[in-house]
């Protein structure tokens, strides 16, 4: 046999594997071939593969399902911040964090999210004319 017949006879055997196979293993073997030959850093797994097609078959989608739990903070408490801060920037966050109620490193994240930056005036020593005369 030469090279040629080889390689349409292993052509022909996987063509005729590949029909037998269901549409979503077909892709997964397809995406399995591709790992091994990109040479991907982290392979693509077998199962992985499998999961994502049953996520897919169930909701229609692959992104995850929205997480439980409470939120971070709500938009009522940021609104309550920032128009706080807004109005009386002087105020620490100390006293911030007592008049809403909401703890200080809330509050200072808020903040930073926002892009607010701290700014301390600094006052300078500045020689007037007649200073030197007052010397001692």
């Amino acid at each position: 046999m030469n090279e040629l017949t080889v390689k349409n006879f292993k052509a022909k055997a996987i063509d005729d594997r590949m029909m037998a196979l269901s549409k979503e293993e077909r892709m997964a073997d397809r995406m399995m071939d591709l790992s091994k030959e990109e040479r991907i850093e982290q392979p693509i797994y077998f199962t992985a593969v499998g999961k994502l097609i049953k996520k897919f078959k169930e909701t229609g989608s692959v992104l995850d399902k929205p997480r439980s739990g409470r939120p971070k903070n709500s938009d009522e408490t940021k609104e309550a911040v920032m128009a706080k801060v807004s109005a009386s920037p002087k105020k620490s966050l100390r006293r911030t964090s007592t008049v809403l109620g909401v703890p200080k490193p809330t509050i200072h994240k808020m903040l930073i999210e926002k892009k607010f930056h701290r700014y301390n005036l600094q006052i300078l020593h500045h020689l007037n004319e007649d200073d030197p005369d007052r010397r001692m």
